[in-house]
Protein backbone atom coordinates (compact mmCIF):
# COMPACT_ATOMS: atom_id res chain seq x y z
CA UNK A 1 0.00 0.00 0.00
CA UNK A 2 2.80 2.42 0.89
CA UNK A 3 4.53 1.74 -2.42
CA UNK A 4 1.34 2.29 -4.42
CA UNK A 5 0.88 5.81 -3.07
CA UNK A 6 4.54 6.79 -2.82
CA UNK A 7 4.21 8.98 -5.90
CA UNK A 8 1.38 10.94 -4.32
CA UNK A 9 3.42 11.37 -1.15
CA UNK A 10 6.42 12.75 -3.04
CA UNK A 11 4.11 15.09 -4.95
CA UNK A 12 2.57 16.31 -1.70
CA UNK A 13 5.98 17.29 -0.35
CA UNK A 14 6.49 19.63 -3.28
CA UNK A 15 3.28 21.56 -2.56
CA UNK A 16 3.30 24.78 -0.53
CA UNK A 17 1.57 24.75 2.83
CA UNK A 18 -2.15 25.54 2.82
CA UNK A 19 -3.14 29.07 3.81
CA UNK A 20 -5.65 27.61 6.26
CA UNK A 21 -3.86 25.61 8.94
CA UNK A 22 -6.79 23.28 9.51
CA UNK A 23 -7.26 22.51 5.80
CA UNK A 24 -5.26 19.42 4.96
CA UNK A 25 -3.06 18.86 1.93
CA UNK A 26 -5.15 16.15 0.26
CA UNK A 27 -2.17 14.43 -1.36
CA UNK A 28 -0.55 13.95 2.04
CA UNK A 29 -3.87 12.78 3.49
CA UNK A 30 -4.27 10.13 0.79
CA UNK A 31 -0.86 8.76 1.76
CA UNK A 32 -1.83 8.80 5.43
CA UNK A 33 -5.07 6.91 4.75
CA UNK A 34 -3.28 4.25 2.73
CA UNK A 35 -0.65 3.87 5.46
CA UNK A 36 -3.35 3.48 8.11
CA UNK A 37 -5.05 0.82 5.98
CA UNK A 38 -1.74 -0.94 5.48
CA UNK A 39 -1.33 -1.11 9.26
CA UNK A 40 -5.00 -2.13 9.80
CA UNK A 41 -5.75 1.09 11.73
CA UNK A 42 -9.32 1.32 10.48
CA UNK A 43 -10.57 3.95 12.92
CA UNK A 44 -7.68 6.23 12.03
CA UNK A 45 -8.21 5.61 8.31
CA UNK A 46 -11.92 6.39 8.69
CA UNK A 47 -11.21 9.66 10.52
CA UNK A 48 -8.69 10.71 7.88
CA UNK A 49 -11.07 9.85 5.03
CA UNK A 50 -13.89 11.89 6.58
CA UNK A 51 -11.52 14.83 7.11
CA UNK A 52 -10.35 14.62 3.49
CA UNK A 53 -13.94 14.87 2.21
CA UNK A 54 -14.65 17.83 4.49
CA UNK A 55 -11.44 19.55 3.38
CA UNK A 56 -12.63 19.65 -0.22
CA UNK A 57 -14.53 22.78 0.85
CA UNK A 58 -11.43 24.72 1.89
CA UNK A 59 -8.94 23.96 -0.88
CA UNK A 60 -7.09 27.04 -2.15
CA UNK A 61 -5.57 25.41 -5.23
CA UNK A 62 -6.94 23.10 -7.97
CA UNK A 63 -7.18 19.55 -6.65
CA UNK A 64 -5.23 16.97 -8.62
CA UNK A 65 -7.72 14.62 -10.35
CA UNK A 66 -5.81 11.51 -9.26
CA UNK A 67 -5.86 12.70 -5.66
CA UNK A 68 -9.58 13.48 -5.85
CA UNK A 69 -10.36 10.01 -7.18
CA UNK A 70 -8.11 8.40 -4.58
CA UNK A 71 -9.96 10.17 -1.74
CA UNK A 72 -13.24 8.49 -2.68
CA UNK A 73 -11.66 5.16 -3.66
CA UNK A 74 -10.02 4.94 -0.25
CA UNK A 75 -13.11 6.24 1.56
CA UNK A 76 -15.21 3.51 -0.03
CA UNK A 77 -12.66 0.83 0.84
CA UNK A 78 -12.43 2.04 4.45
CA UNK A 79 -16.21 1.91 4.86
CA UNK A 80 -16.30 -1.57 3.35
CA UNK A 81 -13.56 -2.85 5.68
CA UNK A 82 -15.56 -1.49 8.62
CA UNK A 83 -18.73 -3.23 7.48
CA UNK A 84 -20.44 0.03 6.47
CA UNK A 85 -21.73 -1.15 3.12
CA UNK A 86 -24.14 1.71 2.38
CA UNK A 87 -21.45 4.33 3.00
CA UNK A 88 -19.07 2.33 0.81
CA UNK A 89 -21.58 2.28 -2.06
CA UNK A 90 -22.06 6.03 -1.67
CA UNK A 91 -18.33 6.79 -1.80
CA UNK A 92 -17.77 4.48 -4.75
CA UNK A 93 -20.76 6.09 -6.50
CA UNK A 94 -19.13 9.50 -6.16
CA UNK A 95 -15.77 8.20 -7.38
CA UNK A 96 -17.42 6.52 -10.36
CA UNK A 97 -19.15 9.72 -11.48
CA UNK A 98 -15.98 11.82 -11.24
CA UNK A 99 -13.75 9.19 -12.87
CA UNK A 100 -15.87 6.52 -14.63
CA UNK A 101 -12.88 4.98 -16.44
CA UNK A 102 -10.75 4.61 -13.31
CA UNK A 103 -10.78 1.12 -11.82
CA UNK A 104 -10.04 0.38 -8.17
CA UNK A 105 -6.53 -0.61 -7.12
CA UNK A 106 -6.46 -4.42 -6.60
CA UNK A 107 -4.53 -3.90 -3.36
CA UNK A 108 -7.77 -2.67 -1.77
CA UNK A 109 -9.24 -6.17 -2.05
CA UNK A 110 -11.54 -8.20 -4.25
CA UNK A 111 -14.71 -7.20 -2.38
CA UNK A 112 -13.95 -3.50 -2.79
CA UNK A 113 -13.07 -4.05 -6.46
CA UNK A 114 -16.37 -5.82 -7.11
CA UNK A 115 -18.43 -3.15 -5.33
CA UNK A 116 -16.68 -0.33 -7.14
CA UNK A 117 -17.02 -2.05 -10.51
CA UNK A 118 -20.77 -2.38 -10.07
CA UNK A 119 -21.08 1.37 -9.43
CA UNK A 120 -18.68 2.19 -12.27
CA UNK A 121 -20.66 0.12 -14.75
CA UNK A 122 -23.88 1.80 -13.60
CA UNK A 123 -22.43 5.24 -14.29
CA UNK A 124 -20.92 4.23 -17.63
CA UNK A 125 -24.23 2.76 -18.81
CA UNK A 126 -26.32 5.79 -17.81
CA UNK A 127 -26.99 8.64 -20.29
CA UNK A 128 -24.68 11.58 -19.70
CA UNK A 129 -25.68 15.09 -18.69
CA UNK A 130 -24.27 18.42 -19.86
CA UNK A 131 -22.96 21.50 -18.05
CA UNK A 132 -22.49 25.01 -19.39
CA UNK A 133 -20.51 27.44 -17.25
CA UNK A 134 -21.22 31.16 -17.48
CA UNK A 135 -19.22 34.04 -16.04
CA UNK A 136 -15.51 34.76 -15.90
CA UNK A 137 -12.51 33.10 -14.28
CA UNK A 138 -10.66 29.80 -14.23
CA UNK A 139 -12.77 26.66 -13.77
CA UNK A 140 -11.86 23.09 -12.84
CA UNK A 141 -14.28 20.15 -12.87
CA UNK A 142 -13.19 16.98 -11.08
CA UNK A 143 -9.65 18.33 -11.00
CA UNK A 144 -9.42 19.13 -14.71
CA UNK A 145 -9.53 22.62 -16.29
CA UNK A 146 -12.63 23.32 -18.38
CA UNK A 147 -13.80 26.19 -20.58
CA UNK A 148 -16.54 28.70 -19.85
CA UNK A 149 -19.22 28.81 -22.54
CA UNK A 150 -19.35 25.47 -24.41
CA UNK A 151 -21.59 22.60 -23.31
CA UNK A 152 -19.54 19.92 -21.56
CA UNK A 153 -20.63 16.27 -21.46
CA UNK A 154 -20.32 14.77 -17.97
CA UNK A 155 -21.29 11.44 -16.40
CA UNK A 156 -24.45 11.51 -14.33
CA UNK A 157 -23.86 11.96 -10.62
CA UNK A 158 -21.89 14.17 -8.27
CA UNK A 159 -18.88 16.22 -9.35
CA UNK A 160 -16.33 18.50 -7.70
CA UNK A 161 -16.35 22.04 -9.07
CA UNK A 162 -13.73 24.72 -8.41
CA UNK A 163 -13.44 28.23 -9.83
CA UNK A 164 -11.28 31.26 -9.18
CA UNK A 165 -11.63 34.83 -10.39
CA UNK A 166 -8.69 37.18 -10.63
CA UNK A 167 -7.76 38.42 -7.18
CA UNK A 168 -10.39 36.23 -5.50
CA UNK A 169 -10.15 33.09 -3.37
CA UNK A 170 -10.88 29.62 -4.73
CA UNK A 171 -14.53 28.56 -4.64
CA UNK A 172 -15.25 24.85 -4.08
CA UNK A 173 -18.59 23.12 -4.63
CA UNK A 174 -20.01 19.62 -5.01
CA UNK A 175 -22.63 19.64 -7.77
CA UNK A 176 -25.08 17.04 -9.03
CA UNK A 177 -25.91 16.40 -12.68
CA UNK A 178 -28.85 14.29 -13.82
CA UNK A 179 -28.57 12.12 -16.92
CA UNK A 180 -29.97 13.89 -19.96
CA UNK A 181 -29.91 17.20 -18.11
CA UNK A 182 -28.38 20.35 -19.62
CA UNK A 183 -27.48 22.52 -16.66
CA UNK A 184 -26.17 26.10 -16.58
CA UNK A 185 -23.89 26.98 -13.65
CA UNK A 186 -22.62 30.49 -12.84
CA UNK A 187 -18.98 31.02 -11.88
CA UNK A 188 -16.81 34.07 -11.28
CA UNK A 189 -17.58 37.34 -9.50
CA UNK A 190 -21.07 37.38 -8.01
CA UNK A 191 -21.45 33.60 -8.13
CA UNK A 192 -20.01 32.98 -4.65
CA UNK A 193 -23.54 32.48 -3.31
CA UNK A 194 -24.14 29.54 -5.66
CA UNK A 195 -24.97 26.57 -3.45
CA UNK A 196 -23.87 23.05 -4.29
CA UNK A 197 -24.30 19.79 -2.40
CA UNK A 198 -22.92 19.18 1.07
CA UNK A 199 -19.22 18.51 1.65
CA UNK A 200 -19.69 17.00 5.08
CA UNK A 201 -21.08 13.68 3.94
CA UNK A 202 -22.53 11.77 1.03
CA UNK A 203 -26.28 11.62 0.44
CA UNK A 204 -28.20 8.59 1.65
CA UNK A 205 -28.98 5.87 -0.84
CA UNK A 206 -32.54 6.00 -2.13
CA UNK A 207 -34.64 3.46 -4.03
CA UNK A 208 -33.37 4.78 -7.38
CA UNK A 209 -29.78 4.24 -6.25
CA UNK A 210 -30.47 0.59 -5.43
CA UNK A 211 -32.03 0.15 -8.88
CA UNK A 212 -28.86 1.57 -10.43
CA UNK A 213 -26.72 -0.67 -8.24
CA UNK A 214 -28.80 -3.70 -9.21
CA UNK A 215 -28.52 -2.77 -12.88
CA UNK A 216 -24.77 -2.35 -12.58
CA UNK A 217 -24.43 -5.65 -10.74
CA UNK A 218 -26.43 -7.40 -13.46
CA UNK A 219 -24.18 -5.93 -16.15
CA UNK A 220 -21.03 -7.06 -14.33
CA UNK A 221 -22.44 -10.54 -13.64
CA UNK A 222 -23.67 -10.89 -17.22
CA UNK A 223 -20.26 -9.88 -18.52
CA UNK A 224 -18.63 -12.59 -16.43
CA UNK A 225 -21.09 -15.20 -17.72
CA UNK A 226 -20.50 -14.14 -21.33
CA UNK A 227 -16.75 -14.41 -20.72
CA UNK A 228 -17.21 -17.94 -19.40
CA UNK A 229 -19.35 -18.76 -22.43
CA UNK A 230 -16.67 -17.52 -24.83
CA UNK A 231 -14.06 -19.53 -22.95
CA UNK A 232 -16.21 -22.67 -23.26
CA UNK A 233 -16.69 -22.01 -26.98
CA UNK A 234 -12.93 -21.72 -27.46
CA UNK A 235 -12.49 -25.01 -25.62
CA UNK A 236 -15.16 -26.56 -27.85
CA UNK A 237 -13.36 -25.40 -30.98
CA UNK A 238 -9.94 -26.57 -29.80
CA UNK A 239 -10.74 -29.86 -28.08
CA UNK A 240 -9.57 -33.11 -29.60
CA UNK A 241 -11.85 -35.22 -27.41
CA UNK A 242 -15.07 -36.02 -29.32
CA UNK A 243 -16.77 -37.09 -26.07
CA UNK A 244 -16.40 -33.57 -24.69
CA UNK A 245 -18.01 -31.76 -27.61
CA UNK A 246 -21.63 -32.01 -26.50
CA UNK A 247 -20.84 -30.94 -22.94
CA UNK A 248 -18.76 -27.96 -24.03
CA UNK A 249 -21.37 -26.86 -26.55
CA UNK A 250 -24.12 -26.97 -23.95
CA UNK A 251 -21.93 -25.14 -21.43
CA UNK A 252 -21.10 -22.39 -23.93
CA UNK A 253 -24.74 -21.91 -24.92
CA UNK A 254 -25.96 -21.74 -21.32
CA UNK A 255 -23.35 -19.18 -20.31
CA UNK A 256 -23.79 -17.04 -23.44
CA UNK A 257 -27.58 -17.01 -23.29
CA UNK A 258 -27.82 -16.41 -19.55
CA UNK A 259 -25.04 -13.82 -19.69
CA UNK A 260 -26.69 -11.91 -22.52
CA UNK A 261 -30.04 -11.98 -20.74
CA UNK A 262 -28.48 -10.76 -17.49
CA UNK A 263 -26.71 -7.86 -19.24
CA UNK A 264 -29.97 -6.94 -20.98
CA UNK A 265 -31.79 -6.98 -17.64
CA UNK A 266 -29.18 -4.68 -16.13
CA UNK A 267 -29.33 -2.22 -19.01
CA UNK A 268 -33.13 -2.31 -18.87
CA UNK A 269 -33.07 -1.49 -15.14
CA UNK A 270 -30.77 1.49 -15.72
CA UNK A 271 -32.97 2.84 -18.51
CA UNK A 272 -36.49 1.99 -17.33
CA UNK A 273 -36.01 2.40 -13.58
CA UNK A 274 -35.67 6.19 -13.57
CA UNK A 275 -38.69 6.57 -15.86
CA UNK A 276 -41.03 4.72 -13.49
CA UNK A 277 -39.55 6.46 -10.46
CA UNK A 278 -40.23 9.93 -11.87
CA UNK A 279 -42.96 11.34 -9.59
CA UNK A 280 -44.00 7.80 -8.73
CA UNK A 281 -45.39 7.06 -12.19
CA UNK A 282 -44.25 6.62 -15.78
CA UNK A 283 -42.81 9.85 -17.12
CA UNK A 284 -40.98 11.32 -20.05
CA UNK A 285 -37.65 12.35 -18.52
CA UNK A 286 -34.94 9.86 -17.69
CA UNK A 287 -32.99 10.89 -14.61
CA UNK A 288 -29.89 9.25 -13.15
CA UNK A 289 -27.92 10.82 -10.34
CA UNK A 290 -26.01 9.83 -7.25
Amino acid sequence: MKTIFAGLFVLSLSQPAMAQDDCANLMATVTQISTALDEALLDEASTLAAKAREDLACQTKPVNSLVLTSVFHLSGAVHLFMGQEKQAWEAFGFSASIAPMATLNPILGAQAQEAHEVLRQSVVAAPQGQIQFSGAGEVWLDGKPVEIGPLIDVPAGQHFLQWRSEGQTMQNRVIRVESGEARAIPVGPGAESFQGNSFGGINKLELKHWIYIGGGAAIVTGGILVGLGLKARNEYESTTDPNALDGLAAKANIFLISGGATVATGVGALIAGPIFLEDGSPGFQVGFAW
